[in-house]
């Protein structure tokens, strides 16, 4: 049975919904968990509140697990240095870090969509995990050991009709799932994401299906991050698409297009060939922006004798 002792775990939003459910559910496996929560309206981020993350610690240690309590706002830096000090003061590491804090927009148009909305909900998802992670990564340096799981969303991975707002929020978290998979990679740090569907008050207030509330708990979410922050993990960089039992990868990847001659390139000849630039029967799944230049300069010199010189020539220059 996979355990987590001996190791700190620290989840954001982990008061109410999902993130409720990850806490209880790494305590019962062993871990000592950092429930933050500032216990704002679900729906704006608006107030302060510690009695919901005191409600979980409550329950996690009547069960005879450890945890702090950190009503801490995570789009404060001070006040995520000031959570990380205490942290580290009272169990001297951090293994795990869920980033699963998160607010929304009522769903409308785009032309009814506010940037006051995009602001509100890029500081708690973006800036707030981006807080939360840069103090933890140090001490998981240090350690030369650490696992990432951020929250991302099925609507971050494809958009989601009248949700704008949070959708680009979400898929900012992609690109720094892979930004902190690249650099962590040779420091025994792993960084993947989740998009999860589950019956929370936040899901039914943003459209989830009623049918859900019987089949997509929270727990069955749980189950998916503990595998990604195990010290068995064997991926990352990657993203889950899950919930109600489902669990699949999503990737981002670029099929193996055309090369044109620059003499001989044209719009027209762009849109006669863009059934082969859209062919997705073989594709590549670049890991970071290099491996992506790296499949366009090795296409490109495969094309074009005089590039294939060049690029050899400044490879042997190095």
């Amino acid at each position: 049975m996979l355990q987590f002792n001996d190791r700190v775990v620290l989840i954001t939003g982990a008061g109410r919904g999902i993130g409720r459910a990850h806490a209880r559910y790494f305590a019962a496996r062993g871990a000592s968990v950092v429930v933050n929560d500032n216990g704002t309206t679900r729906h704006d981020g608006g107030g302060r509140d510690p009695g919901p993350a005191d409600a979980v610690v409550g329950e996690i240690r009547a069960a005879g697990g450890r945890a702090l309590a950190a009503c801490c706002d995570i789009t404060d830096a001070s006040q995520v240095s000031e959570m990380m000090t205490s942290v580290m003061r009272e169990y001297g590491r951090i293994d795990v870090v869920v980033h699963n804090a998160s607010v929304y927009a009522p769903l409308g148009s785009f032309l009814e969509a506010r940037v006051a909305d995009l602001d509100r909900i890029l500081r708690v998802n973006v800036h707030g995990g981006w807080n939360v992670l840069q103090a933890a990564w140090p001490h998981m340096l240090q350690q030369q050991y650490g696992r990432v799981v951020l929250t991302g969303s099925g609507a971050g991975f494809f958009g989601r009709r009248k949700d704008h707002a949070y959708s680009l929020a979400k898929a900012a978290l992609m690109t720094l799932t892979k930004l902190l998979a690249t650099e962590g990679e040779n420091a025994g740090i792993k960084a993947n994401l989740i998009g999860p569907i589950a019956w929370t008050e936040n899901s039914q207030a943003q459209g989830i299906p009623p049918l859900m509330e019987k089949f997509a708990q929270p727990e069955l979410i749980s189950h998916v991050v503990a595998a990604l922050a195990s010290e068995d993990c064997p991926v990352n960089g990657e993203m889950f698409h899950c919930g109600a039992g489902f669990v699949a990868r999503v990737f981002i990847g670029e099929t193996l297009g055309t090369v044109f001659m620059p003499d001989a390139m044209s719009p027209e000849g762009v849109l006669a060939r863009m059934g082969q630039i859209m062919d997705t029967a073989d594709f590549k799944t670049p890991a970071n922006s290099d491996r992506s230049g790296a499949h366009l300069s090795a296409s490109v010199a495969a094309a074009n004798p005089e590039f294939a010189a060049a690029l050899a020539a400044a490879k042997a220059e190095r």
